[in-house]
């Protein structure tokens, strides 16, 4: 059975008689071949493994197989659809636009289940433990050290990562381009937890992001048209997906 959101649906579709363990591939640091684990009926009897036992969990990303289909296909069409958005416009904004293209590009997304990965946690929430059936691929990075500027910005990129620091100054060196969210930016945390968050002057407030977030300055909403209707949503869905490098 595939992990998907909600644990609890599983259990009411299936009895612990149809599952079947599943098959994982462990991605880490260490090597650049993966592990691969078998029989993993549970969660936890992969990330109860005493050799990742020292892995930092908020920024883990586990997928399924058929998902990451799904999470791939979706990530084309928005290149797709930033490629014939651009094509629409002129100057600045084509360029701008282009720009966000390129950014996404240069990201790979997978099929990631929305569960916590943190051993303790899956050991003692109710239903954090769901079953594993089919193939998975796990990813497990270092803790990084940096935060990821992304979207309408002039100067996208690896930024260190400063304790206490709040999400807008992180963009006091930026200009944005055209077509950009003045008054708000979100901030995707390693987790695939998202926040929408207020940077202008007359509306900031202090949210620190995490190290590994990535800070995301979206379109501003069009009144004219609605050929960009859903296009933060689904770029915030690519985010959310990538596979941590």
């Amino acid at each position: 059975m595939k992990i998907i959101i909600s644990a609890a649906l599983f259990l009411t579709l299936v009895t612990p008689m149809a599952w079947s363990a599943g098959t994982v591939k462990v991605y880490t640091s260490e090597s650049k071949e993966p592990k691969t684990l078998s029989n993993a009926e549970h969660l936890i009897d992969l990330v109860g493994q005493p050799r990742l036992a020292n892995s930092w969990w908020p920024g883990a990303v586990i997928s399924e197989r058929q998902a990451s289909v799904v999470a791939e296909q979706k990530h084309k069409a928005l290149l797709a659809r930033l490629t014939g958005l651009a094509g629409q416009e002129t100057g600045d904004t084509a360029a701008a636009i282009n720009a966000v293209r390129q950014q996404l590009q240069a990201i790979d997304v997978t099929g990631r289940q929305l569960v916590n990965l943190d051993p303790d946690k899956v050991r003692v929430v109710e239903n954090g433990n769901p079953p594993l059936e089919g193939e998975y691929s796990l990813w497990i990075a270092p803790q990084p050290t940096t935060v990821t500027v992304m979207g309408l910005v002039s100067n996208p990129g690896e930024k260190p990562f400063t304790p206490g620091r709040d999400l807008a100054s992180y963009l006091d060196d930026q200009s944005l381009l055209a077509g950009a969210e003045r008054s708000y930016a979100w901030v995707v945390y390693p987790d695939a937890r998202t926040q929408k968050a207020p940077v202008a002057y007359w509306n900031k407030r202090h949210i620190e992001p995490m190290p590994g977030s990535v800070i995301f300055v979206g379109f501003a909403d069009h009144f004219w048209t609605k050929a960009y209707d859903g296009l933060n949503t689904d770029i915030l869905h690519s985010l959310t997906h990538r596979i941590p490098e």
